[in-house]
C-alpha cells in the first residue's frame, strides 16, 4: 500500500508501507479514496507541530476486508442509491 508521508516539515513523500495485522479492537480498511486536508497541510508546513515522520490523509472511504477475531462491534452496511 502507498501512503503520503510527512518525513520532515515541508517534505512530502509517497512511499510503499507495510502494516501489521489488526490487533484486538482494530480493523483494516481497504481504502478506495483518501485526501490530504488543511490540517494535514498544516502539519506538513509546521503550523501544527506533530512528531514526524507520520502518514497524512485521515479522511477517506473504503471497505473492511479484515478484522481481528476479537472485534465484535457492529459495522453498518451502507447501501448505494
Amino acid at each position: 500500500m502507498k501512503a503520503a508521508l510527512a518525513l520532515d516539515y515541508g517534505h512530502l513523500s509517497v512511499a510503499d508501507v507495510v502494516l501489521d495485522p489488526p490487533r484486538a479492537g482494530e480493523v483494516m480498511i481497504r481504502m478506495a479514496a483518501t485526501g490530504v486536508c488543511w490540517s494535514d497541510l498544516s502539519v506538513l508546513k509546521g503550523t501544527v507541530p506533530m512528531p514526524l515522520p507520520m502518514a497524512l490523509g485521515h479522511e477517506g472511504a473504503g471497505v473492511v476486508p479484515l478484522r481481528h477475531r476479537a472485534f465484535h462491534h457492529h459495522l453498518p452496511q451502507l447501501s448505494r442509491r
